[in-house]
């Protein structure tokens, strides 16, 4: 696969968008199986060179993130539960989603 070189959000370059969902979003994060195992929480808001966000579909934020992961050497967390996930992924909508920080687990 050719490399896509979209980014999720990021609090210094970016500012919350109106995507449509009921008010302004940085991420809008779905939880996914890992392609390593576990699960993942990860964007389906990605920010083209141009800072354009485009909202996809769990199977685009799946394959967006793989191709990210690889390009950057950035990952994002592994998380073991799927319930887990699940939970940290609204708690971290409640405390402000992408304004808090990237997503990435380590960097």
């Amino acid at each position: 696969m050719e490399s896509i070189g979209l980014r999720p959000f990021d609090p210094q370059r970016d500012k919350p968008v109106d995507m449509g969902l009921g008010g302004l979003s940085t991420e809008y994060t779905v939880t996914n199986r890992a392609p390593d195992g576990g699960y993942w929480n990860i964007p389906s808001i990605w920010w083209d060179k141009d800072g354009r966000p485009s909202l996809v579909d769990a199977d685009a934020a799946q394959q967006f993130a793989q191709d990210y992961e690889k390009r950057t050497g950035q990952r994002f967390e592994r998380i073991p539960d799927e319930g887990a996930a699940g939970f940290r992924a609204m708690n971290r909508s409640a405390m402000g989603g992408g304004l808090l920080a990237q997503i990435l687990g380590q960097r």
